[in-house]
């Protein structure tokens, strides 16, 4: 089992629907070559986590950085693991709805990612990498 987890920065003209086809790619892609994690996209940023065979990531990954809708991909941590740690997910998201207070959902958000941070596995350094990022990302410690 590999995992790799990065961080990259939406380019300026990202807009909702992009966030849907980035969502639905994601989740075909992976799902062909049995690959699991985890994207989170907070503030114009994303990190993402993928696990699976070394080279379906690696495909993966390589197919993220030419992707012209971010930039600055930056890797944070890769290597071989033991186990998967998102066998149940293929991709996670999270929309805030338009008709609602905007600034309640993102409270709720940011607390309930920080909960899943607090709680989820870090007993390697990939996870321990990406709920670091991710804490980094909602503006927590």
């Amino acid at each position: 089992m590999y995992q790799l987890t990065y961080h990259s920065v939406a380019v300026p003209s990202l807009v909702p629907g992009d966030l849907d086809d980035i969502l639905e790619e994601s989740r075909t892609r992976n799902a062909l070559r049995d690959v699991t994690g985890c994207l989170i996209y907070h503030n114009k940023r994303f990190v993402q986590i993928l696990e699976g065979g070394k080279i379906d990531v690696l495909r993966i990954y390589g197919k993220i950085i030419g992707d012209r809708r971010h930039h600055k991909v930056t890797l944070l941590w890769e290597g071989p693991v033991n186990r998967r740690y998102f066998e149940e997910w293929n991709m996670a998201f999270y929309r805030i709805d338009n008709g609602s207070n905007v600034n309640e959902d993102e409270q709720t958000f940011r607390h309930n990612m920080r909960l899943l941070s607090d709680f989820s596995d870090k007993s390697t350094s990939s996870m321990l990498s990406f709920w670091a990022t991710v804490r980094k990302l909602l503006g927590g410690s």
